[in-house]
């Protein structure tokens, strides 16, 4: 039984944010075809726009379904069901991460792909792309593990705008890394060891929050 309703709540938040995952694709796949025009105030336009729609999915997913749910006092009436903290715990992470990871590969995928068919951009862009595309992953686990583990708006709001303020100044100083930079524009993808630690480090970030808000999770007593 309660395997159900832990399934059911995941149910149900794939339910409630469907519209957001499609107009969150549908904004990506703008940004793409209007990258595709081929001019370079085209290829800025679409590329921003593109990232907005990654980090808009990243930032609207766990504030919508994690925080509104406490904030509309709908989380009292959860924990009324046959179901632990724990499991709607996993149930929020498993919902909020396999949502997010919709919209990102899609999206992902599909720039990928046109950078190899059509050649808009360099190859040699590719792996900033996925350094970038990771950035939003990384705020996404920022901002879920902030919405679960602070149990309130505040917090999710303040790791919301920390994000935000953050992409700007990380691809700065991302920028000014040659190693990283030298081979951008070249014509073949080339992963030297500066673009595998970069990646890593996101990788491991986004591991390290999501298993760190589980822990902290179950280190809790009073959950509601």
């Amino acid at each position: 039984m309660r395997g159900s309703v832990t399934g059911h709540l995941i149910l149900k938040d794939w339910r409630m944010n469907r519209p957001l995952l499609v107009l969150s694709i549908a904004a990506g796949a703008i940004g793409l075809a209007v990258v595709q025009w081929g001019t370079e105030p085209a290829a800025v336009v679409g590329s921003v726009w593109f990232f907005i729609a990654l980090i808009m999915v990243g930032t609207m997913l766990p504030l919508g379904g994690i925080v509104n749910e406490r904030k509309k006092q709908n989380l009292a009436f959860v924990m009324s069901l046959p179901i632990s903290s724990m499991q709607y715990t996993t149930s929020k992470l498993v919902s909020s991460t396999g949502m997010f990871l919709v919209p990102w590969v899609t999206l992902v995928i599909s720039a990928v792909l046109l950078i190899q068919v059509r050649h808009t951009f360099p190859h040699g862009g590719i792996p900033m792309l996925l350094i970038l595309a990771m950035m939003p992953f990384v705020g996404f686990s920022l901002i879920t593990a902030a919405a679960l583990i602070g149990e309130s708006e505040g917090w999710g709001i303040a790791a919301n705008v920390a994000c935000s303020s953050s992409y700007g100044l990380v691809w700065y100083f991302l920028s000014r890394i040659p190693t990283l930079m030298v081979n951008a524009k070249g014509p073949v993808a080339v992963w030297n060891s500066t673009v595998v630690d970069v990646l890593c480090v996101e990788l491991g970030l986004v591991a390290l929050l999501l298993g760190l808000t589980y822990f902290i999770q179950s280190r809790k007593r009073d959950f509601i």
